[in-house]
């Protein structure tokens, strides 16, 4: 509840909020759109700033400071202040700052489960993103047709819904040890530098964030007037409430696939962007073969989505090596939205350069290619790494690496 009441306050706000500062607080579009650049990348690359500082004060008191943080910060701008642009950036890279942090630290939780609870713990936080991402957008836009001053109040008070449940969560609100959580996160280990193979998978999953961006990030420009801005909002609709409608029982069938010999991390990956692929394939006639295409597709990336999210979140816990689970969460989470963030600039610069009506002519079709291809590359590579057994990260707390039977996950 806690992660998805605060997916819903940052989703309020942030996909109006380039409007809101021009229409309400008068600034430039330039200027609105440093400022929600500077909330994005705060929220990305902030948890490897805060590594430090959540290992000092525990993951439990981290995520509540977060949120808590995220309550004062919504609440000041909510408070109608007349600042120059600086003054705005400041306030946005905080409420960035401020959710990174707990995203971070709420994610290392989930990593110290006991092993065969891993993967279901992060399946659950996939449901509460994606239902907090779907209901967000819908409190914001009415708030901002019919009071559009109380925009940030409403990301305000569902943070502070989020804070009142942080008593609830798992754990002890301070970490044993010098670190204030070195052990029970596995930094006790004297190198902090990431590990090869740590590396290497956090890389190659990159590719799925660059077809993930086409869907999410570029899908509406490239779609254009093919399908109508009512009609996408289903669209993105339908795969919040499939996420949210499957997502346990995909898990628990996943759980069942990574117990058999022949199956695995690897070939359980590979079918995962294998659909991916197909999916992206398939939005890319959407523009010419209409809404029941679209619609597939996005129950195809919908199925991929309910499978590959939570297993790359869970791998990055296992292949940790001697790197802290937190620093290992968010050194993922910042190469991550990196690739999201260069996927969907590259994706929406094509997209807005069409030159021909099909997906065979032009350039706006190419993202699409490209995702596909990029996705069925990382499978395909993901397969043949998992066929290594992984390396065993330190701390104590990580349970027996084959009771979830990975081999070699965001």
């Amino acid at each position: 509840m806690a992660r998805a009441t605060s997916c819903a306050g940052f989703f309020a706000v942030l996909p109006y909020l380039g409007l809101w500062l021009m229409d309400d607080r008068g600034l430039s579009g330039a200027s609105a759109g440093l400022v929600v650049g500077a909330s994005i990348l705060a929220n990305r690359a902030g948890g490897v700033l805060l590594v430090p500082l959540i290992h000092r004060l525990g993951l439990k008191a981290s995520v509540g400071v977060g949120y808590l943080g995220a309550v004062v910060v919504f609440g000041v701008l909510g408070a109608g202040p007349r600042l120059p642009t600086y003054g705005w950036l400041v306030l946005a890279a905080l409420v960035g700052l401020f959710l990174a942090m707990a995203t971070t630290a709420m994610k290392a939780q989930v990593a110290a489960f006991p092993a065969d609870q891993r993967l279901r713990g992060f399946s659950y936080l996939n449901m509460a993103v994606n239902a907090g991402s779907a209901v967000g957008p819908v409190i914001g836009g009415q708030l901002l047709e019919w009071r559009a001053d109380r925009l940030p109040l409403s990301a305000a008070l569902l943070d502070l819904v989020a804070l009142a449940v942080v008593p609830a969560l798992p754990g002890e609100w301070r970490a044993s040890g010098h670190s204030g959580g070195g052990a029970r996160t596995g930094g006790t280990g004297s190198r902090r530098l990431p590990g090869r193979r740590f590396v290497a998978f956090t890389l190659l999953v990159c590719g799925t964030w660059v077809a993930y961006a086409q869907v999410f990030d570029v899908l509406p420009a490239y779609l254009g007037d093919a399908v109508g801005t009512r009609e996408l909002g289903l669209v993105f609709t339908l795969n919040a409430v499939l996420v949210v409608a499957l997502q346990v029982p995909v898990t628990a069938l996943s759980r069942r696939l990574l117990d058999r010999p022949r199956a695995g991390f690897g070939p359980l990956c590979l079918a995962a962007n294998a659909v991916l692929g197909l999916a992206v394939v398939l939005f890319a006639f959407g523009r010419s073969a209409g809404l029941g295409l679209v619609l597939a597709a996005m129950v195809l990336f919908t199925l991929s989505e309910l499978v590959w999210s939570p297993l790359y979140d869970t791998q990055v816990g296992e292949r940790r090596g001697r790197l802290s689970t937190t620093a290992a969460y968010a050194l993922a989470g910042v190469a991550w939205g990196t690739a999201e963030s260069v996927g969907a600039w590259l994706g929406t610069l094509l997209v807005v350069r069409r030159s021909g009506p099909g997906v065979l002519s032009g350039t706006a079709a190419l993202p699409y290619w490209g995702g596909a291809a990029l996705a069925l590359l990382t499978g395909l590579a993901l397969s043949w790494g998992g066929r290594d057994k992984p390396e065993k990260p330190l701390g104590g707390q990580e349970g027996k690496v084959h009771d979830v039977d990975v081999s070699a996950r965001a």
